[in-house]
């Protein structure tokens, strides 16, 4: 299973942010499973980097960028990605971005807790719980606890 993780699910952890349980349950899925190929821009580690400098300091910002790294890939941030999130339907061009990564490596599910922002998705958006209620999902984790 392919899945890709839109910045705020690791901002949700960062920062625990209501809902941060089911966000880290889909990272640590991702990290852990060997079933599961976790995905995610590469714009994320900037944005992260950015959010984070603002409320800690310069060495902390740069750990928690880093990371995101852990057993998670990063889809290029390509000429063809930003020229296909320029002329995307959806409103938010950060947005988009994610959406035209997501559809680059073919995920089977892009995963946000913004669904609202990703209503012209050709990948399907699902939210941290509604993608660990899939039976497929219960059951890998399963296997590894």
């Amino acid at each position: 299973m392919k899945i890709f993780i839109d910045v705020n699910i690791f901002i949700d952890v960062m920062t625990k942010r209501n809902g941060w349980a089911e966000s880290l349950r889909v990272v640590n899925l991702a990290r852990s499973s060997r079933e599961i190929d976790g995905s995610t821009s590469a714009l994320t580690l900037p944005l992260i980097y950015f959010f984070r400098h603002r409320v800690v300091d310069e060495i902390q910002a740069r750990k928690d960028a880093q990371a995101i790294l852990k057993n998670i890939e990063l889809v290029p941030l390509t000429q063809a990605i930003i020229a296909r999130a320029l002329v995307a339907v959806g409103a938010d061009f950060e947005d988009n971005i994610q959406i035209a990564s997501a559809e680059l490596i073919s995920v089977d599910h892009l995963i946000t807790r913004n669904k609202k922002d990703f209503t012209a998705s050709p990948v399907a958006v699902l939210t941290p719980d509604e993608w660990l209620k899939l039976p497929e999902v219960i059951a890998l984790e399963a296997k590894l606890t």
